[in-house]
This record gives structure tokens, C-alpha cells and sequence, in this order.
């Protein structure tokens, strides 16, 4: 599933990050804030219009674009 499928409140771990459309440089700067697979991450809400989403990784809130997010393959907790 897509992270930006996941709902609010559900945490999943991070599968993969697949986007032939990312520039490297987008891939680079998703790592250097800890957006890598094997990760743990918990979607906190999401804006009004569905066009950000908020997460917490590693101790940290990151919000992310939906185009963005599209991109991040995750496995859903149970």
C-alpha cells in the first residue's frame, strides 16, 4: 500500500521508496530525514484538502506532499 493510503492514526513500515519521476535529488533528501525502508511511521493527520500528510519517523514530524507520499510503499502494522 501507498503511504498516502495509510489513515490517520495507523502506523506501517516503510517497504520501499519507488518513483521513476523522483529526481535523485528528491530521493537524497527523503533519506537524509530518515524516510528509509525498515522504518516505523505513523501518519498524525492530514490537511484539509488532502494535499499534505504529517508523519512521525524516527522521533521526528515531517509533512510530506501527496504526490510524495505516493511514492513510499509501506507494509501496515497490525
Amino acid at each position: 500500500m501507498k503511504l498516502s493510503e495509510l489513515g490517520s492514526g495507523k502506523q506501517a513500515i516503510i517497504s520501499s521508496i519507488v518513483g521513476q519521476q523522483l529526481p535523485s535529488a528528491t530521493k537524497r533528501k527523503l533519506l537524509s530525514m530518515g524516510v528509509t525502508p525498515q522504518s516505523r511511521v505513523q501518519v498524525i493527520r492530514r490537511a484539509p484538502l488532502g494535499s499534505n500528510i504529517e508523519i512521525k519517523i524516527r522521533g521526528s514530524l515531517l509533512c510530506l506532499r501527496k504526490d510524495l507520499a505516493e511514492n513510499i510503499f509501506v507494509e501496515e502494522c497490525k
